[in-house]
């Protein structure tokens, strides 16, 4: 009988001390869990900061690059208005 008594609480020390060091393990995983989701919450935003900063670069890529008509073309008819003055002024 004592036997018995020994090896159950034996059996019971065991379950207990694997069941705090087994607690102390899922604490400490929560905590690395946490801490990931912290960074992937920060990367999250570090993308979506380099998202905007991209889609406003192509915008102003495209702005410029319309500006960039725009002054070609109004140098070409400026171009067309000198060289239709000059043969005007020459044909007189």
């Amino acid at each position: 009988m004592r036997t018995r008594w020994n090896a159950w609480l034996g059996v019971s020390a065991l379950v207990f001390a694997t069941g705090c060091a087994t607690s102390g393990s899922v604490e400490k995983l929560e905590g690395r869990v946490q801490n990931l989701e912290g960074r992937v919450g920060g990367l999250e935003k570090r993308f979506a900061d380099v998202e905007s900063r991209a889609a406003a670069a192509e915008s102003a890529a495209q702005r410029a690059a319309t500006d960039a008509r725009d002054a070609a073309q109004r140098a070409d008819d400026a171009s067309r208005r000198a060289d239709a003055m000059f043969k005007k002024s020459v044909s007189k």
